[in-house]
């Protein structure tokens, strides 16, 4: 499956058994616009998945909102990809590096997971932009080893925190976490709060923005948020699976709703129906979005 990479150390299956259904009392949780009141309409979607969720839904508008769980933290699994990627871009506008630089793949360099850099030939020359779109495009793990060890670890962590980020964080390269952790973490607020400045063209120079988001419209895994959506629309977006958790994240463009969006959950017994389920809150966030 797309972006599978697997935590060596720990087990992220759980009991599934059914979403808790604390709306009002849950950190992070809020509704306005047209989703005032309807957080337990989200609920009800996505209870058959079980597990633990975060959802977070901002109208492009600024008319309406919702956010359910958006400050707990999740397991990263590739949408951390999305400020690596942005990180990138900063440290290049600022003439730190140069998307253009060349990358070498060394073979020690190859990490197992999804991508197509662990299947070709080490010494081959690539650009940095290279691995970035890669890293997008077809979550190629190897190509986003390559990416953080050309912008560094902890430029990346203190990129996210002068953006805003609370509770993100890079710890590890992907596929080689620390054995006793702490593991890569992401929220949903964090996430959104950088793809909403993506989408507002102001969180970095604006034709950077454009080039982001085109990458990401170029997203090959679209078995979640624009599963069910209208044809036309156009989603740029960012998956995530390790075991037990699948994510999607992402800036919707359709011709009745433009919006962001963020799903994680973790714990989930059935993988493939959290696939489905977020496909249908994108579609019930759509719908409401568009009427």
């Amino acid at each position: 499956m797309a972006d599978v990479q697997r935590p060596r150390t720990r087990d992220n299956t759980g009991s599934g058994s059914g979403i808790e259904t604390r709306a009002a009392c849950s950190p992070g949780s809020h509704s306005a616009g047209c989703f005032e009141g309807r957080i337990d309409e989200l609920l009800k979607i996505l209870e058959p998945a079980g597990g633990e969720w975060a959802v977070v839904i901002d109208d492009l508008s600024g008319k309406s909102s919702l956010s359910y769980n958006a400050e707990s933290p999740f397991t990263a699994a590739s949408v951390i990809k999305i400020p690596i990627m942005m990180a990138a871009f900063n440290k290049a506008r600022e003439g730190k590096i140069r998307l253009d630089d060349t990358v070498i793949l060394r073979n020690e360099d190859k990490v197992g997971g999804s991508g197509v850099l662990k299947e070709l030939r080490g010494g081959l020359p690539l650009t940095l932009l290279d691995c970035i779109h890669l890293m997008i495009v077809v979550s190629d793990n190897t190509g986003t080893n390559l990416t953080i060890d050309a912008v560094g670890l902890e430029e990346i962590n203190q990129y996210m925190v002068d953006k805003g980020c609370k509770n993100t964080r890079l710890e590890a390269h992907l596929m080689r976490p620390k054995p006793e952790g702490p593991w890569n973490k992401i929220t949903a607020s964090d996430i959104a709060l950088l793809l909403r400045g993506l989408a507002d063209k102001t969180i970095e120079n604006p034709g950077d923005c454009d080039t982001m988001i085109e990458i990401m419209k170029r997203q090959q895994y679209n078995h979640k948020i624009p599963r069910f959506l209208p044809k036309g629309v156009i989603c740029a977006h960012k998956t995530g699976e390790v075991r037990g958790v699948t994510h999607d994240a992402g800036i919707v463009y359709g011709p009745s709703a433009q919006f962001v969006i963020v799903c994680l959950s973790q714990k989930l017994e059935d993988v493939d129906l959290g696939h489905t389920v977020i496909g249908q809150v994108t579609k019930w966030a759509y719908d409401l979005l568009a009427d």
